[in-house]
């Protein structure tokens, strides 16, 4: 038997750089399969080579499928219009984040600039406006703004309690809420929405509920950081939207 030739050299293989591993990987292993199902069926193993075939076709089928991108739902921003391309301007240039057209991409954040602009031209009004006021008008301004808010807050909470108040047939004249410090770090504490009492004018003794409310919650939220109150403090409800404050 004939040695080698030490001299000679194997037969070059191309180097295979990223996908293209993948893609040779496929073609050795169908080549594999093929030959594979043809000894099978040679020896009269036809059921085997069947399953063989099965098998190479629903990997390929796997890996196609795993290929193919799925469409992104679209998500719109604040400003964009829900309305589909009417112009016939070139889908490919739709935006990745609103998937909408160049055109109703521009009106939208031409929108988002008028209203910017619009904000910014109120303020430096009103800024002129009260540049030209003295400080003890600015700070009774200020007063009666937060008094506006505080009554807004509490009407708003008023209003909410009327729906969230348990359907028992007794009329509720007025709520108090407790306060505690429930957050590390803040100055203030919070109005909690457990053991609210509910009272109404013909029992003495209070309704006490849990209540689990995203828009009580946030007004409670920003009435107490309008009145910080101390820990222990309590907030009393008028249901008729008149409310007092002790603690």
């Amino acid at each position: 038997m004939t040695a080698p030739d030490a001299t000679s050299d194997p037969a070059p293989f191309p180097m295979l750089l990223g996908a293209q591993v993948e893609a040779h990987a496929l073609i050795v292993r169908r080549e594999t399969c093929d030959e594979l199902a043809a000894m099978l069926r040679d020896n009269g193993h036809t059921l085997a080579a069947n399953l063989v075939d099965e098998d190479r076709d629903f990997t390929e089928l796997s890996r196609s499928l795993a290929a193919i991108r799925s469409t992104p739902k679209p998500q719109h921003r604040q400003h964009c219009r829900p309305f589909d391309c009417r112009c016939g301007c070139d889908r490919a240039q739709d935006c990745l984040d609103c998937h909408r057209c160049t055109c109703w991409r521009a009106q939208c954040c031409a929108q988002a600039a008028v209203v910017h602009a619009r904000a910014r031209t109120r303020r430096a009004a009103l800024r002129r406006l009260l540049d030209s006021v003295d400080l003890e008008m600015l700070t009774e301004l200020r007063e009666t703004v937060a008094e506006a808010e505080e009554n807004a807050l509490r009407n708003t909470i008023a209003r909410r309690l009327h729906l969230l108040a348990p359907a028992t047939g007794r009329r509720y004249t007025h709520a108090v809420f407790d306060a505690s410090r429930s957050k590390l770090g803040m100055s203030h504490a919070d109005y909690r929405l457990r053991d609210v009492e509910l009272y109404d004018e013909e029992h003495d003794t209070p309704t006490a509920v849990d209540l689990n409310d995203e828009v009580l919650s946030a007004a409670l939220g920003t009435l107490a950081t309008l009145l910080r109150p101390d820990d222990d403090a309590e907030l009393t409800v008028d249901l008729a939207c008149t409310v007092t404050t002790t603690g």
